[in-house]
């Protein structure tokens, strides 16, 4: 009988190497390392008979896997249990064995390793040594006697969960009921291990859809979706590349503002539709004008920028832009003429400065509009004195703030389906003694410009919580500057005033432009998690005009976010609006997010809005901004026709 068992490795008969019996899990396989033949022999007697069936020892197996494993252990089927035994005398055979398997990927399930295996290395080394190669294998320590106390085998093997004892002579129901209760936990590791595979492989499949989601919506984001040319963003990143590309050369970076004169006439007497198609056309013309010799792009509305690190090359761009923008422009019968101004100017040589070569292009296009329209001028520092009417205004607009000169008008949000109204945005007015009603955006730059606009800004959220008394159950939404945001006592001051006026933070919603989270979004994440914590709503504003990515959007709590009217306009107009208003309304939605357009005009732009899941929407379709007694009427009316 020994001489039977002396080769290594022995199969024992009625077992094929390598055969699946415990189909479709993988098969188990146990391996068996003892110096003595006969023990050898025993087990061969013992697992023989588990080959054949475990049927009829179910509660026994059952009873052994609760004990090692706890009551979720898995049950034995009644399959034959063994795939294959292999037997070995001497230590480095049964770890050679179990590297082979591990190559050929048909691990061993368990391995039955006697402690004292002379000559040779040891049963201690042999586990060690096995568990190095494969850390998912049940290692039962055999022994009569041992040198080592379990706590120092346990120690020296590692992942004490898979190691297991049996102590010699053992007897040969301990032995059934061990290995098939092993031989199943191994089957249920392995089937955990699958399953977690494949939804890694689902999880990573999913991430890869995201970043390609995420990809394509910056790249819209980037990109001005009337014309097809970069937008402020894209012409932001290219400056600074560009910025780069000329330090220290002799080489200057120069930038051109322009402007298309009397736009607004057009869109006022054409038609929207019109003053589209005529962008369209002077994208194209810029686009030939500039060729190699540059990079353009649209700045918003009918503002343009070209940039260029070749200042030869500007005077004849400068000539074909001047000459291309005065031909006359065909758009569904109408002939439309028009001039461009352009604003010019150069940085030092190998010295760019990006935000002065920016600013002093600014104050250019404003100078060639007052020159007349239609020429283009380079910055001298001469232009500089105009900045002090922008100064008288700023001087003005401090005034009013400190008079309570100021008005916020409000204007309604409705749900999808045009009602009920469901809250207001606060929208500040100015009518100046003087110049009459001025528009928001020139005070607020101004405010901005001269570091008015945290003061302006306290005195709109101070007007609207006490406007907001007429309406205490709608939502009212206050505008946030990024300088309001970042200013380091912004949260202390807005926590006093709610005290003393007894507000109630829920029922006000405080919106944020993407540009706040392109310069620190550190800052704005913490400034706007403050401001969650004391019960306002968080709103992004303007979505898709600015810097706003998918890092941004699941970095900071939004309630809500507000499609741009930009895209909104482009409804109908321009190829593919549709979609991409899709396609936010999604980001928004799997992000958990409200959706309010703005900006709604017609009933077109209204029915696409509410087909691809807008929740609210705003604009003149529905509402225009109404001053405090307008507003209230429009509310209550709004009440008794749904009451009606």
């Amino acid at each position: 009988m020994r001489g039977g068992l002396a080769s290594c490795p022995a199969s024992r008969p009625g077992q094929t190497e390598g055969r699946s019996m415990t189909s479709p899990a993988k098969t188990r396989r146990f391996l068996v390392a003892d110096d003595d033949a006969q023990v050898l022999d025993a087990y061969g007697r013992v697992f023989a008979d588990l080959v054949a069936s475990t049927a009829g020892n179910g509660e026994d197996f059952d009873a052994l896997s609760a004990e090692l494993f706890g009551e979720g252990a898995a049950t034995p089927d009644s399959e034959a249990l063994i795939g294959d035994v292999v037997y070995c005398r001497q230590g480095e055979q049964a770890v050679s064995q179990v590297e082979n398997a591990l190559a050929r990927g048909e691990p061993f399930a368990i391995a039955f390793i006697d402690m004292r295996m002379p000559p040779g290395i040891d049963g201690l080394e042999t586990a060690r040594r096995i568990r190095a190669l494969d850390p998912n294998v049940n290692l039962v320590i055999v022994t009569g006697y041992s040198d080592h106390k379990p706590s120092e085998i346990a120690l020296a093997i590692g992942r004490p969960e898979k190691l297991f004892y049996l102590l010699k002579p053992f007897d040969v129901s301990e032995l059934r009921q061990l290995a098939t209760a092993l031989a199943h936990r191994w089957s249920c590791d392995n089937a955990v291990t699958d399953e977690l595979a494949l939804r890694v492989a689902e999880l990573e499949r999913l991430n890869a859809q995201l970043k390609a989601s995420e990809a394509k919506a910056q790249e819209f984001a980037r990109m001005d979706a009337l014309t097809g040319l970069p937008n402020r963003m894209g012409l932001s990143e290219r400056l600074q590349n560009d910025t780069h590309a000329v330090e220290g050369t002799d080489r200057q970076l120069s930038v051109l503002y322009l402007d298309l004169d009397r736009f607004k006439d057009v869109n006022d007497s054409l038609g929207h539709p019109v003053g589209d198609e005529l962008i369209c056309q002077f994208a194209a013309r810029i686009r030939e004008a500039v060729g190699d010799d540059g990079f353009a792009a649209r700045l918003g509305g009918d503002e343009f920028a070209v940039i260029s690190l070749d200042r030869g090359a500007i005077e004849g761009v400068v000539k074909r832009l001047l000459a291309g923008a005065t031909e006359p422009y065909t758009m569904g019968g109408h002939v439309v003429l028009t001039s461009v101004s352009i604003g010019i100017a150069h940085s030092a040589p190998g010295r760019p400065h990006l935000v002065e070569a920016m600013r002093q292009a600014d104050i250019a296009l404003y100078a060639a509009k007052a020159a007349g329209r239609g020429v283009a001028l380079e910055f001298v520092p001469s232009m500089e004195r105009d900045i002090l009417g922008a100064q008288r205004l700023a001087g003005d607009l401090a005034e009013a703030i400190r008079s309570d000169r100021l008005e916020l008008y409000y204007q309604p949000l409705v749900g999808a389906d045009g009602i009920p109204i469901s809250s207001v945005e606060a929208l500040l007015r100015w009518n100046h003694p003087e110049r009459g009603f001025i528009a928001p955006m020139v005070f607020i730059e101004a405010a901005e410009k001269a570091d008015l606009i945290r003061e302006l800004g306290a005195w709109v959220i101070r007007r609207a919580f006490r406007d907001a008394r007429h309406w205490p159950d709608l939502v009212t939404s206050i505008n946030l500057s990024p300088s309001q945001l970042r200013a380091p006592d912004f949260i202390d001051e807005l926590a006093k005033l709610v005290a003393e006026m007894s507000v109630d933070p829920t029922m006000f919603e405080f919106e944020v432009t993407e540009s706040v989270l392109i310069d620190d979004v550190e800052t704005a994440a913490r400034q706007i998690r403050s401001l969650k914590d004391m019960g306002f709503k968080i709103s992004l504003d303007d979505f898709g005009s600015g810097y706003a990515g998918l890092a941004y959007l699941s970095r900071i709590p939004f309630d809500k976010m507000k499609i741009d009217r930009s895209f909104v306009f482009n409804v109908g107009v321009a190829e593919g609006a549709e979609g991409v208003i899709r396609s936010i309304v999604g980001l928004g939605l799997a992000l958990g997010l409200s959706i309010t357009a703005e900006g709604v005009e017609h009933a077109a732009q209204h029915q696409v809005l509410q087909s691809a899941g807008c929740h609210n929407m705003q604009g003149f379709l529905f509402h225009r901004p109404l001053p405090v007694d307008e507003t209230l009427r429009a509310i209550n009316c709004g009440r008794l026709k749904i009451a009606s």
